[in-house]
C-alpha cells in the first residue's frame, strides 16, 4: 500500500526554519521531515511503479492492507533439484529472476484489494487467517488459510486476500520476480466475485 504524500521542498522547510528557530532546530527538523517522508514509501515496489490510487477506472485498492519488503536480490537463471530421504523437489527459471521477501498485514476487515503478480508468491501465515479468492474461479468461493498453513498465487493470476476473522492476519510472502519489476499490480473485480 502506498501513501500520498505533497512534495515539499526540503531546502524551503529548512529556510522557514532557519529564520524562526536555531541551527540545531532545524538540523532536527530536517531529519524528522525526511524520516517521516520515508517512512510513508511503498516499500515493496520501484519508485517508476509506484501508485498512490488506482489509475484504471475498474482497480481496487487494498483497505487496511500494510506490505514492508525485508530483502530483495537477483537469483538470475536457476535449475535446482532437492532429494534427501524420499522427498524431492524441484525448482526452475528459465529468465533472470528477482526473490523478495515481504512481510505483510491485513487488519481486521481489510483486504489486499484484487491484484496480480508478474511471477509466483509462496505465501506462509503467521497469524490470524487470510481468506484468498481467485479471478478465475466461477464461484469466487474464498479459500481460507489459517495460521501456520501457506497458499500460493500464480503470476498474472488476479486474487484478493481478506481478513474476515476477528484479529490481525500477518503473514510473510515470496516473490520472484523479472529484475526491477513492481511486484504488484492492481486489477479490477471481476465480474464473477462481489
Amino acid at each position: 500500500m502506498s501513501v500520498s504524500l505533497r512534495r515539499i521542498s526540503l531546502l524551503h522547510v529548512a529556510d522557514v526554519l532557519i529564520h524562526a528557530a536555531s541551527p540545531h532546530r532545524v538540523l532536527v527538523a530536517m531529519v524528522a521531515v525526511a524520516a517521516g517522508a520515508f517512512a510513508c514509501r511503498d516499500t515493496t515496489t520501484p519508485k517508476e511503479f509506484s501508485k498512490t490510487a488506482p489509475t484504471g477506472a475498474a482497480e481496487t485498492m487494498g483497505v487496511g492492507f500494510t506490505s514492508i519488503l525485508i530483502a530483495r536480490g537477483n537469483l538470475g537463471t536457476f535449475h535446482m533439484q532437492s532429494k534427501f530421504n524420499g522427498y524431492d523437489v524441484e525448482l526452475k527459471s528459465h529468465d533472470n529472476t528477482d526473490i523478495a521477501v515481504a512481510h505483510i498485514s491485513i487488519a481486521v476487515a481489510g483486504s489486499s484489494g484484487w491484484h496480480y503478480h508478474p511471477g509466483p508468491v509462496l505465501v506462509v501465515v503467521k497469524t490470524g487467517a487470510i481468506t484468498f479468492y481467485r479471478a478465475d474461479d466461477p464461484n469466487c468461493a474464498g479459500t481460507r488459510y489459517p495460521a501456520g498453513t501457506s497458499f500460493t498465487e500464480e503470476g498474472g493470476a488476479v486474487g484478493n486476500a481478506r481478513n474476515e476473522g476477528a484479529v490481525e492476519a500477518t503473514s510473510v510472502a515470496t516473490f520472484f520476480a523479472p529484475p526491477g519489476s513492481a511486484l504488484r499490480f492492481d486489477a479490477a473485480k471481476p465480474d464473477n466475485c462481489s
